[in-house]
């Protein structure tokens, strides 16, 4: 069990790595551009790099590609749940041990 939550691990912080800087590009540059088609244009990247993995190295490929970019697309944003939860579980757990601490030493 422990193998598989290391695992999780280094697939989510690798799956994170590789979306997380296309998705901040593109949310800054469509604010900063006023143009909300950048924001449409992260979701749609998968399928604009399967298109020209299709044309270079056939369809299979191509679907392959689009079906390994959107599984990332997932992997992030269930790693990124999964992290905020446990950030905010360890500061109610260091909330609760310093209220605990200072009601004993006053």
């Amino acid at each position: 069990m422990k193998f598989l939550k290391i695992l999780w691990q280094i697939l989510g912080i690798l799956c994170s790595l590789l979306v997380l800087p296309l998705f901040v590009s593109a949310i800054t540059g469509g604010i900063m551009q006023l143009e909300p088609s950048l924001f449409v244009y992260f979701f749609m990247y998968p399928i604009l790099t399967s298109a020209q993995v299709a044309q270079e190295s056939g369809s299979l490929m191509g679907i392959l590609n689009m079906a390994m970019g959107y599984i990332a697309y997932l992997i992030t944003a269930f790693y990124m749940i999964y992290a905020f939860r446990t950030i905010k579980s360890w500061y109610k757990k260091a909330k609760q041990f310093d209220a605990e601490h200072n009601t004993e030493s006053k």
